[in-house]
């Protein structure tokens, strides 16, 4: 990133992460709503401290104003759905560390897709 403290969430980007805190289920195991409470109560803290390297997804390393936050520890991974892309939340050590939509498909997306078209089951 080009700033010393990272840059804020879009507000899309913003969006999609409070909607899987709040909705996405875990691939394995359990996420207890104490954990997506403590998670949510951190959001207005995040920065966004870069961006895949591939070019074709939003995909967002995640942290706060001192530094991206490491991605070790005890890790949970929440999962969306839209059509043919997918949504993960990486939690390590009870902190958000990278928001990703990944493709099946050749598509190129900018930005995440909007919280109405993302499917949690």
């Amino acid at each position: 990133m080009d700033t010393p403290n990272g840059r804020e969430l879009t507000t899309r980007e913003r969006e999609v992460l409070v909607a899987m805190i709040t909705h996405a289920k875990p691939s394995h195991g359990s996420f207890e709503a104490s954990e997506r409470a403590a998670l949510l109560e951190k959001v207005d803290d995040l920065r966004v401290w870069g961006r895949c390297a591939c070019g074709r997804c939003p995909s967002i390393d995640l942290g706060d104003a001192s530094g991206e936050y490491a991605s070790e520890g005890p890790r949970v991974i929440l999962d969306g759905w839209r059509v043919t892309e997918g949504l993960i939340l990486f939690v390590d050590n009870g902190l958000p560390t990278y928001l990703e939509q990944y493709s099946g498909t050749d598509d190129v997306f900018e930005e995440f897709a909007p919280v109405g078209e993302i499917e949690f089951s």
